[in-house]
């Protein structure tokens, strides 16, 4: 009873699934098309790309600090009183226009400056690798995503094999006991393993269902939209190879410990920023103006002169600021090593996975073969009346289990190729059949 509740339950969701029109009329895409497609549309690249553009604004600003400062001020002002200075310059009148146009040079800040100008540019390229991480992140998850379908449709492909098998062994066996030839209970533990099979084969079609979704949503298109993948072959990789080398030569141009060297950059230059508070700053001022007690003014004047701001006491705000920059500068130091080791780690651990899924998918394929052969044993010497149903239907449970596991090992070893590619930081040609590199990982860590 509870297998056959089971076998509903599984049903009503296949039909549930089914009413979404998955892949109707929809042009087999290959992983290169679903990649372009999820580059394109997933909003991780545009947030990432939006932020590269948030960085370039910020470094034009703190570039412009640097330059000349040129500003227009203009005044209205009706006095009650009017002061003597101001009798001298509009006369009788109780109105005084001012207006002026001054030039600011700053010639020397201290390193304040070029401080946060470097902190600028250093934010610029960190979000360009923050792009170029959520690029290859796309292209990761869409690779992982398009392999995980053809997994389960090559689990759905194999399980409707399966199902074929059994009716073929249910008609033999029912043909065989209409003749005497066989017992009731052949054709009753054939009914029984054609039940449990296509129980099997209703949870592998929505498993299909379900992973067309998820490539979907990881390609930021809706999930419900129309989806179908090319039926790809793939030949294998040579096996991937010991790791060997330094850990930071493998991983030089790694988004992520890119990121971490500007981060230490950054934080040197706020050190610096932080000492220019103890240090004074001199500027280059002119400006020229007009004032009258009316519109225009009619007495103009121009000046030119220099400033120099020196700071003498500030409670310890200085102290505090550079304090608090060391401690960042340190803090930056300490979290690339603490990356350097998870880095490692990624890549040893998708190295493994690797080695291991390639392993399995030799030994996996050849089991399908031998429980092949094997079967086809049982059905003749069963079809002869040598041999029993218990035998045919023990074959054909292997044979399904070694298809399956089979499957799974060479989708899994495809995955942990891509899953290597991310962890190595690189860029990768999203084809699924990229060769391992010679070397990985580094030693210390």
């Amino acid at each position: 009873m509870r297998s056959r509740s089971l076998a509903y339950a599984l049903s009503a969701l296949g039909l549930l699934l089914g009413a979404v029109p998955m892949h109707a009329d929809s042009p087999p895409l290959s992983l290169e098309a679903c990649v372009e497609i999820g580059l394109a549309e997933h909003r991780s690249v545009r947030i990432a790309a939006d932020r590269v553009r948030e960085a370039e604004g910020k470094a034009r600003q703190a570039g412009s600090l640097a330059g000349p400062q040129v500003g227009f001020d203009m005044s209205w002002t009706d006095y009650y009183f009017l002061p003597p200075n101001k009798q001298k310059i509009i006369g009788g009148g109780t109105t005084d226009v001012y207006s002026e146009v001054a030039l600011r040079q700053l010639l020397y800040s201290g390193g304040r400056i070029q401080g946060l100008m470097d902190q600028a540019r250093t934010d610029l390229l960190s979000a360009h690798e923050e792009l170029r991480r959520a690029r290859q992140s796309v292209v990761f998850r869409v690779t992982k995503s398009f392999f995980s379908l053809r997994q389960a449709e090559e689990l759905l492909r194999a399980q409707r094999e399966a199902v074929s098998q059994v009716r073929a062994h249910l008609d033999v066996a029912r043909k065989r006991l209409s003749v005497g030839a066989a017992r009731e209970i052949d054709a009753l533990r054939a009914e029984v393993q054609l039940a449990d099979v296509e129980q099997t084969r209703v949870a592998a079609e929505n498993r299909v269902t379900l992973a067309r979704m998820a490539l979907n949503t990881e390609m930021g298109r809706p999930a419900e939209m129309p989806l179908n993948v090319v039926a790809d072959t793939f030949d294998g990789a040579r096996a991937p190879a010991a790791p060997t080398g330094p850990l930071e030569s493998m991983l030089a141009s790694h988004p992520e410990w890119v990121q971490s060297e500007l981060a230490i950059r950054r934080a040197a230059a706020g050190v610096a920023v932080a000492r220019s508070l103890r240090k004074p700053d001199l500027a280059l001022q002119a400006a020229y103006g007009l004032e009258g007690g009316s519109v225009p003014p009619d007495i103009d004047n121009w000046n030119v002169g220099m400033s120099i701001g020196l700071p003498l006491w500030d409670s310890g705000n200085a102290r505090g600021a550079v304090e608090s920059a060391q401690a960042r500068s340190r803090q930056a130091t300490a979290a690339q090593e603490l990356l350097r080791r998870q880095l490692g780690l990624a890549v040893q651990e998708a190295l493994t996975d690797a080695q291991d899924a390639q392993e399995r998918a030799r030994v996996t394929a050849l089991s399908v073969e031998n429980a092949r052969r094997a079967l086809a044993i049982e059905q003749e010497r069963y079809r002869v009346g040598a041999g029993s149903s218990i035998e045919v239907i023990d074959a054909q449970v292997a044979l399904i289990q070694a298809e399956t596991n089979a499957i799974r090992a060479t989708y899994d070893y495809r995955i942990s190729l891509a899953q290597l590619e991310y962890a190595l930081g690189r860029d990768p040609a999203p084809a699924g059949e990229q060769e391992l590199p010679s070397s990985a990982a580094g030693g210390q860590q």
